[in-house]
């Protein structure tokens, strides 16, 4: 889409529908999540108008939540809810690479005939790190997959000896190793295992990563936890299991944006620049 690639890594966060406005536009990239837009008029309305100011929005589609994804024509009708730039092409987790593959070669045309940017997600059986190799490196070769998807289900699945954490560095190292990152793909990492000082500040200094998402910062503070650089990950315990509210009202509690805007300052923190758009994007 552009003759020349040029990595500017940023953080989308992800944030109950009524904390959008506040702190979902530190960042003018997007990772959206298909179910809300389907769900929520306010949630999809929100990022329309993002998108229209030029703010670069992904969708997901959803699978993760939902346990299966979106069929691709509603994928499709929800990006133009959104504005959404690129979609998550449907994926399979647990099953093998070729289930996976043989949906996006089934429905990449769909997309780009949409003009929407596709995004690919690596899947593989449960321990098989060669059938999810095998899944990336068709992504890789492929020029019509415009952003590969480095999942926190998919990856960990694949490497199951390796703790979830770091699971996803531990991944890249071997692309890297083995030759066959695709360093001029745009690379999404998918959600957080942990807080956001375990996984990307090595990411990072791989230059691998061009976009991450997460609820953390957000969520864990409204749960009443503050990062702190004392913790190896910034955040003191282990990742809350109970799973985002986005229908929750916002508080008035000065504490609890206190600590919001303290979880977003330490993340912005990892990064040179928290406002970036991934330069395949700029179509002239």
């Amino acid at each position: 889409m552009t003759s020349k690639y040029i990595r500017s890594p940023s953080f989308c966060y992800i944030a109950p529908t009524a904390y959008l406005e506040q702190y979902a536009t530190v960042s003018n990239t997007h990772l959206v999540l298909a179910h809300l837009v389907h769900t929520s008029p306010e949630y999809a309305s929100f990022y329309k108008k993002l998108s229209e100011r030029g703010d670069f929005i992904m969708m997901d589609n959803s699978a993760y939540e939902l346990k299966t994804p979106y069929e691709p024509d509603m994928l499709i009708a929800l990006a133009g809810k959104c504005g959404a730039h690129a979609v998550v092409l449907p994926d399979y987790p647990f099953q093998p690479s070729t289930v996976t593959i043989e949906a996006a070669i089934k429905y990449i045309p769909l997309f780009k005939q949409a003009n929407l940017g596709t995004f690919f997600v690596p899947q593989s059986k449960s321990g098989d790190l060669e059938d999810w190799i095998h899944c990336y490196q068709w992504a890789a070769n492929n020029n019509d997959v415009d952003i590969i998807g480095m999942s926190i289900l998919g990856i960990p699945n694949a490497l199951s000896m390796i703790d979830p954490s770091y699971a996803r560095v531990v991944m890249t190292q071997l692309l890297l190793d083995r030759g066959v990152f695709a360093k001029d793909k745009h690379h999404h990492y998918l959600g957080l295992n942990a807080g956001p000082a375990l996984e990307i500040p090595s990411l990072l200094r791989m230059n691998v990563l061009d976009t991450v998402d997460s609820s953390n910062p957000v969520w864990t503070a409204i749960l009443g936890h503050a990062y702190t650089e004392n913790a190896d990950s910034y955040l003191q315990v282990v990742k809350p299991k109970m799973p985002v509210n986005f229908d929750i009202e916002r508080t008035t509690d000065v504490a609890t944006h206190d600590r919001i805007a303290n979880n977003i300052e330490m993340t912005q923190s990892l990064f040179q620049s928290g406002k970036s758009i991934p330069v395949w994007y700029a179509v002239e």
